[in-house]
Order: structure tokens, then sequence, then C-alpha cells
């Protein structure tokens, strides 16, 4: 089971040494006094942020050199030392480009309880045109499950060099792979991909979900399953505006001096909105309402159950309440979104 792990698997955090798993649920079970806070806690983080690192703060420095003079003797190029958190885990990250064919990941988990104990994880990914090929030296992998275009693929290593050949042999005859530019910023889309299909009603409702739950002490009830939901849904909301932020700064005109003048100041509106997201961007975008505005923000809340089109409906909310603001941008893809900005 995937939550019997501490550590990390490339296409989304997870903890890694089943050593740790039961002292961590129950020390976050007790802390939070909560089944919420609880789920919250096994289930895959929402938010992940890779603070910038150091070799220096590993635990298993040779073993790291080790296999970094490996990649190194391929010809791949070092992008960069992170640091993760998950729950009472902590995850350092060394992240490779090879030739922007694949992107390939050294993990090394700890326990913040027992930093002492470390748990190294070896990666290689790839982009195919339809999806992404994860070849992993975690076993627990074998337990896991993914969306259905992200494979996952659980390989012996006895170093990094053999989960290279690995990867090359795990592609189908003829599959060809999308060339990688920017290691992070796949790493940060693959995450996303996984966390948002994780956060998904048929997911969080699913038997393996639900056997997650159970085997921390978790009593699923319908308002529990709700709250879930709930906060699922926000999170579909919220990578899709990460999304569309990344793509409008991928194909803006405006220099890094403009962008960082506006960034701040852009309100995002996509489909996966419902009735309390697009109220959230009003008020983004027009700040104070009056007492009139307010009755009739109160008389759309009251009255719409369910949105059939969130877009077209914040756009009649603004007209309705006749507040200006300059639409900047507008998507199709991945999911329909309008950028907007305060006149």
């Amino acid at each position: 089971m995937f939550l019997q792990v501490l550590g990390v698997l490339f296409l989304l955090l997870i903890c890694a040494a089943g050593f740790f798993v039961w002292r961590l649920y129950r020390l976050a079970r007790k802390r939070s006094g909560s089944d919420l806070a609880t789920a919250i806690a096994v289930l895959p983080a929402m938010e992940m942020e890779l603070e910038p690192s150091s070799a220096r703060d590993w635990k298993e420095i040779q073993q790291l050199e080790y296999a970094e003079s490996e990649l190194k003797s391929v010809g791949a190029a070092h992008v960069g030392y992170y640091c993760a958190y998950h729950g009472h885990a902590t995850i350092r990250v060394s992240m490779w480009n090879y030739k922007h064919q694949a992107v390939v990941v050294i993990y090394e988990g700890s326990s913040n309880g027992d930093s002492d104990h470390v748990r190294f994880v070896y990666e290689v990914s790839c982009r195919l045109p339809d999806g992404t090929l994860c070849v992993t030296s975690n076993q627990h992998a074998l337990y896991d499950s993914r969306p259905a275009r992200h494979r996952l693929v659980f390989r012996e290593a006895g170093s990094i060099l053999e989960l290279l050949k690995a990867a090359r042999s795990e592609l189908e005859r003829g599959e060809k792979i999308s060339r990688i530019e920017d290691p992070k910023e796949y790493f940060m889309e693959c995450y996303e991909d996984t966390t948002e299909w994780a956060w998904k009603p048929d997911q969080l409702r699913s038997d393996k979900t639900l056997q997650v739950l159970a085997s921390v002490g978790v009593q699923v009830t319908e308002e529990l399953m709700e709250d879930l939901v709930e906060m699922g849904q926000s999170h579909c909301v919220e990578v899709n505006i990460n999304r569309a932020r990344r793509k409008l700064v991928k194909n803006s005109r405006m220099n890094a001096a403009q962008w960082e003048k506006v960034r701040d100041r852009l309100v995002f509106v996509n489909e996966c909105m419902k009735v309390d997201h697009l109220i959230e961007a009003v008020y983004e975008l027009a700040g104070e309402l009056s007492e009139v505005q307010e009755r009739v923000i109160e008389g759309f809340e009251q009255n719409t159950e369910k949105l059939q089109d969130p877009v077209g409906a914040f756009q009649m909310l603004m007209q309705t309440l006749h507040i200006d603001a300059k639409r900047v941008a507008k998507m199709d893809s991945p999911v329909r979104t309008e950028v907007y900005l305060p006149l």
C-alpha cells in the first residue's frame, strides 16, 4: 500500500520506509485530534514546494556522490538540490537532466523523529506524447495507482545507470519520447497531474483510498467524505490556475519587471470553479462591495446550486454587479480559463 512508505516517488510525494509509518501516523493523529486532519495527512499532499538545498544536507553523502558520478559519466547535467516536506518526513532531492530525454532524480527520505535512518530512491522519468513513463527503485510502486497515462514501473537496480537502461527497455517498440526543456517544471506538472487525479471524487471513494484511510484508523463517514471531495474540488481549481499562470508567463510578451508588477493582481477564473470560488474571484477584482452588490452576491449564492458554465456565470455576475475589469487572456486548455486584471 502506497502509504506504507517514507520517501518519495517521482510523480507524487508520499511517505517511504514502512519502518516509520505507524509511528508517524499515530503522531499525526495524536496532534490533529480529528479524522479529517489524519485523512489529509495520509492522502497525497496537495501542495509541494521544492526548496533550494545543498549536498551538505544529505546524510548518506558517499552514496549520493557515487550515484552522481555515474550520471556525470553518461553526460547528464545537474539541475539542482532541493528539499521537500510531507507530514513528518523530510525528503532531499538531487535532480538531473539526461540529454533532455529524461529527468533522473535521487531521493533521500527520513523521518523527522528518526533522522539518522534514511531511505534512498532512484527514479527516471520520460515524457511521452500522451503521458509519462516513470521507472523507480521504490518497491512500494507495486502497490500504487496512477492515472492511466502516467506509467509507473518498479525495477530492482544496483545502480542508477541500470535504471536508465530499464527505462529504455520499458519504452514500447517505436514509442517516441518528447524533449524535456525544463526538468523542474516537468517535475511539478507530473506532481500536479497525479494529485489532481488522486483527489477526484471517484478516487477518494475508491476501495483503495478507503482501505488506506481505514488502515490508519480513520472513520470514513459521509460527512468526512463530503469534506474531502470539497477539498479536492478546490485543489482542482488551484492546479488549473497554476497551469494557466505558467502558460501565461510562457506566452506573454511582458518582461520580468512588467510581470512582477501585475502577477499578484491577476485573477483567474476557470471551468472547475464552484459558486464560492466565483464569489471569491469577484471580491479579488472589486475589493469592497456596496450593500446592493452584497445582496446580489447573497442571492446568487442562495439560488445557484450547480454551475453548468462557471466562466459564463462569472461574466454574468460581473455584468450584474457593474464591476469593470480587463480580461487580459483566455485559454481553452487544459481547461477553459479567463484571466482578469482589476481596473
